[in-house]
């Protein structure tokens, strides 16, 4: 996690009120969550904890909602409880669910296919949990049309990264977006690729909710599909097997589009961060996959 050095003051002795005398806990495991999480442990109990400060505040509020209104439905266990919030300075104090994103996983095939399809299971009813307003379901027709827009600027930034056809093909999928009827809604994560979490005695959870909120749910779905999916597409299937059901015309037409728009990020994205190699790599194969697909 982020050095525990630097760690607001005032926030770690709001955190020590709620729990006692904190100390930064040490772990040989990687911690691949987000920027601005502090792993703690209580002097007292060797009690685990995270604390977490919200990169904006529209950040903050949605994760402070997720986990007051939609979290439960996850099942106890199935994700950290919120135990206190220190809205000046956007930060959270969570339990600690420690363990790997899906990404990061070393094991065999059959273990993968299995925590696939837990893991549909898990995010089915994350997309169940709350009911969508009428304006979510304006909202979300509004998102959809700015994810199309935004596919041009990404281009720009990527131009010499791809070939006249990739260009085209992305334009022509992302464009779709636009009209594509009513998609069905729900609950989202945000980053599922990160957020669903592999952690000792085989236990599944879900974290980070940071960019949660009611949309389609297709939209869950597109990272995976960058990510894990791409060495192994029959992992797929299986999470879509725990999901409960297959996906709908119009939310394939819309996951392809997701998915373009996704690579093309990739590929305008700063070259130096943190696995930028691999995920270049898997964006190649997606656009090439995308490309397969959409010839008559």
């Amino acid at each position: 996690m982020t050095d525990p050095t630097l760690l607001p003051e005032p926030v770690r002795v709001w955190a020590e009120k709620k729990l006692g005398t904190l100390t930064p806990a040490h772990t040989a495991s990687p911690d691949l969550s987000s920027r601005g999480s502090w792993r703690v442990v209580r002097a007292g109990d060797n009690a685990r904890f995270v604390i977490k400060i919200a990169r904006s505040g529209e950040g903050y509020t949605r994760e402070t909602f997720a986990y007051r209104h939609a979290v439960a439905a996850l099942g106890a266990g199935n994700a950290p409880r919120l135990l206190a919030t220190f809205p000046s300075h956007l930060a959270l104090l969570l339990t600690d669910l420690p363990g790997l994103p899906l990404p990061d996983l070393h094991v065999k095939l059959t273990a993968l296919q299995r925590i696939h399809w837990r893991s549909g299971a898990l995010v089915a009813r994350l997309h169940r949990a709350g009911k969508p307003t009428a304006a979510d379901h304006q909202d979300a027709s509004a998102a959809l049309a700015r994810l199309a827009d935004d596919a041009r600027p990404y281009l720009d930034a990527a131009e010499d990264r791809l070939s006249t056809v990739e260009q085209k093909l992305i334009l022509l999928l992302t464009d779709r977006l636009r009209v594509l009827g009513r998609l069905p809604l729900g609950f989202v994560h945000g980053c599922l690729e990160s957020g669903l979490v592999w952690g000792p005695q085989a236990h599944l959870s879900l974290r980070d909710f940071e960019e949660s909120r009611f949309a389609p749910v297709v939209v869950d779905f597109a990272r995976l599909a960058c990510g894990p999916w791409v060495a192994r597409p029959r992992l797929r299937n299986d999470f879509f097997s725990g999901y409960g059901r297959a996906l709908s015309t119009d939310e394939r037409l819309a996951l392809r589009a997701l998915t373009a728009l996704h690579a093309v990020r990739t590929l305008a994205a700063d070259e130096c961060a943190p696995g930028h190699r691999q995920a270049v790599e898997d964006a190649r194969v997606v656009l090439a996959r995308l490309h397969e697909e959409v010839q008559p």
